[in-house]
């Protein structure tokens, strides 16, 4: 599943009146030992039981102390607390709405775990709380969406858009999703332990090509490769070629495959043939799990030539752009080599971009070991930047880590400076 970036849904403090507060004390609620605090105020309560300020201070604390643990993922102890707030101030709708933003921030961390089934369940307490919530739709619609239950994702995506009319992206999103569903809800499916396969009916595969055993071959030897295999079903969509370019106009004509969130892919045909499409799926597969592995915070032009290595790896790979460039002193520096893949660069420019890409990958796999590979990743899922992932695993600097490329580049191609 490729979510949108979690956005953590924010949840209100509410300030304590006196109850034994100095006025410092009552101005910082985020500075309190609140379980020393609830307790002071229950005794207040039973002591005197027929006053609703005592009973209102302690629903507050309450609900503070759950907003705290909520902000460090303590989701059931802090569920608990402001389900107490309720209890005592069944009425206040802020506590309604922190309990909801609770729900739907562990929804959103399970979601990305790809616990699906548990983060629908989340969405749906926290949308009775707050009804009005609507990032609970649109988490709910990503959700479905990644799962190809389409219609149940456009009924959530308008709920969303209904509360927020002015939500262009949304809109945007949803208007993909209507021409999406108009082809792809009369696809036929295929369901195996780790894909899930969708397919026009009237497609003819070719002879000897079955892209069940592609996939599987793609599973093993780029899992292999990156020490992981996803626990979950992931989405393949195959189209036809009209079909594929009809889906994503906008697409460049260098496109041959998408990976956001489900893989795409074209049938072989008159546009693709059988090898280049089990290529594609290679190079797609292995998005999938660069997504997964760095939370989608993998450098572009890294996550590019990692999946064309993993697609080039059974047959020659055409350098003949990048030969050229090698020779002649015209190879573009790591620090702009994302600008090679902007969709509307000339097919040239972006096979450039994908050559070397490719080759730097391969330079560090045959250098130094695949092993550090997964080491850089883990690198971006923990925030670091390409130049500090790549200082940090390789003890040198970056310039002279791409010095060290651009010789063995020329060694390749049997150049001489």
């Amino acid at each position: 599943m490729r979510l949108k970036p979690a956005n953590t849904v924010l949840i209100g403090l509410l300030v304590l009146g006196a109850a034994g507060l100095s006025a410092e004390e009552a101005q910082e609620p985020e500075s309190q030992n609140w379980p020393v605090l609830i307790a002071q105020l229950r005794q207040e309560v039973q002591r005197r039981p027929g006053l609703a300020h005592p009973r209102e201070q302690l629903a507050i604390a309450y609900n503070n102390y759950g907003v705290s643990l909520s902000h460090t993922g303590q989701w059931v102890v802090a569920t608990s607390q402001l389900q107490e707030a309720i209890r005592l101030e069944p009425k206040n709708e802020q506590f309604h709405r922190n309990l909801a933003n609770v729900y739907l921030n562990q929804a959103q961390a399970l979601a990305e775990g790809h616990r699906e089934t548990e983060a629908i369940g989340l969405i749906t307490q926290a949308l009775e709380h707050h009804p009005a919530l609507v990032e609970g739709y649109l988490l709910l619609g990503d959700i479905e969406y990644d799962r190809q239950r389409l219609k149940e994702a456009k009924a959530a995506w308008e709920r969303a858009l209904d509360l927020d009319p002015a939500n262009i992206d949304l809109a945007e999103r949803l208007g993909r999703l209507k021409q999406e569903f108009a082809i792809e809800s009369g696809f036929d499916r295929i369901s195996q332990a780790y894909f899930d396969l969708r397919y026009e009916d009237a497609l003819e595969q070719p002879a000897g090509f079955d892209i069940r055993d592609a996939l599987l071959r793609a599973r093993r030897e780029v899992g292999t490769d990156f020490a992981y295999w996803p626990g979950y079903k992931i989405v393949v969509l195959i189209y036809s070629s009209e079909h594929f370019r009809a889906l994503r106009q906008e697409t460049p004509e260098w496109i041959g495959g998408l990976y956001d969130g489900k893989i795409r892919v074209p049938l072989p045909g008159k546009e693709f043939d059988v090898e280049h499409v089990r290529g594609i799926l290679f190079h797609e597969y292995t998005h999938a799990l660069v997504h997964d592995l760095t939370k989608n915070r993998c450098p572009q032009w890294f996550n590019e030539g990692l999946a064309t290595y993993e697609e080039m790896k059974r047959v020659t790979p055409p350098l003949d752009q990048l030969s050229h460039a090698a020779a002649t002193e015209q190879l573009l520096p790591w620090g702009r080599l994302n600008d090679q893949f902007a969709w509307g660069l000339p097919t040239d420019h972006v096979a450039m971009g994908y050559q070397q890409s490719y080759s730097i990958i391969r330079y560090l796999v045959e250098r130094y070991g695949f092993w550090r590979i997964r080491r850089v990743l883990k690198a971006f899922l923990e925030g670091a930047t390409l130049e500090e992932a790549l200082v940090r695993e390789y003890r040198l600097k970056l310039s002279r880590l791409e010095a060290d490329w651009r010789t063995w580049l020329l060694e390749h191609f049997r150049l001489t400076r």
